[in-house]
């Protein structure tokens, strides 16, 4: 009888890793034009401070559309990236979220910032892919 419970167990649990393993995602590409648009009210900075480095920080305040945030991931490539990396936040202003990272300007061209949030459906998630390259300012 145990080894039948057991067994039960195990199979209850495969059934649940696989299922959160096939959750679906749907996505949202923002640039610095559509951002205002679509009500997403976070601040983005990304300085070139010379020929090989970009530093980027970002203030994710945890409201309006947001207020559910569950991850900040960066991407670099398009479709299925070539690196992809959930990004540490740190506590910001008023219960904000910061991130920030160094990068170089030509992989800054193809960087995005997902912000993931759950789906109002069972195992989906939805996300912002925050395109970097229309946030780069150049140092003077």
């Amino acid at each position: 009888m145990a080894k039948r419970i057991v067994c039960v167990t195990v199979a209850l649990m495969l059934c649940v890793c696989l299922q959160r393993a096939i959750a679906m995602g749907e996505g949202i590409t923002v640039t610095k034009e559509t951002q205002g648009r679509l009500g997403l009210n976070y601040a983005l900075i990304a300085d070139r401070v010379d020929d090989k480095a970009v530093l980027v920080r970002m203030e994710i305040p945890r409201k309006g559309k947001l207020k559910d945030l569950r991850s900040v991931t960066m991407n670099i490539g398009e479709g299925r990236p070539i690196v992809s990396a959930t990004l540490q936040t740190t506590p910001g202003k008023n219960g904000s979220w910061v991130v920030s990272f160094q990068l170089s300007p030509e992989l800054a061209d193809k960087c995005s910032i997902e912000l993931i949030l759950p789906s109002s459906e069972p195992l989906t998630y939805m996300f912002y892919a925050v395109e970097l390259k229309g946030y780069v300012k150049h140092h003077e």
